[in-house]
């Protein structure tokens, strides 16, 4: 799993981002938004869905307690699906 999850040029895409203010880019997002997140996440910090979330004006977040940065696997992976469909049905994205 970890030789296929390797980012690659994904590190070279973090570093840049890291260094570029997108507080305009996500204030221009209309739709409805869903930031889903670990509070135990060593990769992205919560500041990352703290902004991103007070800029986008129709963004939800759910952070959730699982063991990491891969939050849609695990013991966890439940609450995720099930906060995801939840969104996408309240939105009239799924029925």
């Amino acid at each position: 799993m970890n030789n296929r999850q390797r980012s690659y040029s994904g590190f070279l895409i973090d570093l840049e981002q890291s260094q570029t203010d997108y507080t305009n880019e996500l204030r221009s997002i209309r739709a409805p938004t869903l930031i889903q997140h670990s509070k135990n996440d060593s990769v992205v910090p919560l500041t990352h869905v703290e902004q991103a979330q007070s800029c986008i004006p129709l963004a939800e977040a759910n952070v959730l307690d699982s063991w990491g940065h891969l939050i849609w696997i695990g013991q966890h992976a439940r609450h995720f699906d099930e906060r995801l469909l939840h969104f996408l049905s309240s939105n009239q994205i799924y029925e």
